[in-house]
Parts: structure tokens; C-alpha cells; sequence
């Protein structure tokens, strides 16, 4: 590998890939509310899921600014402030410590975080 190559790698992420069209994964481990909630999914769906939001982050991966959400964990008892990550390992960060027992906490703290950090989403380049 040259030094140039490795000069690239970013704090919390895999080698990046080289060339743009390439989708990455960050080597963050899971979380125990993100391996629930991948377990079952189906894999080539991820990847295209995956694709989609590295298309809508302008062709970088990672978390994407300004796209948080909220995620059901427990059916009409437990909701998530997760945010949206174009990484095919995990195409959304759950924030553990924001696990709030209705939607509409869970939804006004996503608003909160979202206002707090002044990220909108980004432009995208069409």
C-alpha cells in the first residue's frame, strides 16, 4: 500500500476504497439496539439501501448530516433516535441513550438533536 493510500484512512472507518464510485463501512462495532434490528433484514436489500444513501450523501459514506429518525425497538412500547449512515455494515446509527417510550418523544428529541448540531441535509449534486 502507498503512502498516499494510507494517508486517506479516516479515524473510525475501514481503508477507504479507492475511487468514488466504491462504497465503504465504518469498522464501528454495533451497538446492542443495532445488531436487534439488523438481524433479520435481508442483506442485498441493505446494499441497496446502502447505495441509495451514499447516492443521497453526495458519494461519501458515513453518517449523513441533518438525516436523523426514529426507530420502533419495541412494538408500541419503546422508540429510537437513530440517524441515517450510507455504510453498508449499518445504514443507520442508533443513539442508545435517546430511547424514549412514545413516538412523539422519540420524534421531538430527532428534531432537538437535528436543531442542536445546525446540520441540514445535504445538496445534492444532480
Amino acid at each position: 500500500m502507498d503512502h498516499c493510500h494510507k494517508a486517506m484512512k479516516r479515524q473510525n472507518m475501514k481503508e477507504i476504497p479507492w475511487g468514488k464510485e466504491t462504497l465503504g463501512a465504518l469498522d464501528t462495532p454495533l451497538n446492542d439496539l443495532e445488531k436487534k434490528a439488523l438481524q433479520n433484514l435481508d442483506v442485498d436489500r441493505l446494499n441497496d439501501m446502502a447505495e441509495c444513501l451514499f447516492a443521497l450523501n453526495n458519494r461519501h459514506y458515513g453518517p449523513i448530516p441533518g438525516t436523523y429518525m426514529v426507530m420502533i425497538i419495541e412494538p408500541g412500547k419503546k422508540w429510537c433516535v437513530g440517524q441515517l449512515s450510507a455504510d453498508r455494515a449499518k445504514p443507520f446509527i442508533l443513539f442508545p441513550d435517546l430511547v424514549f417510550n412514545s413516538v412523539e418523544e422519540a420524534r421531538k428529541a430527532a428534531e432537538t438533536l437535528k436543531a442542536e448540531k445546525a446540520e441540514g441535509v445535504p445538496c445534492r449534486n444532480i
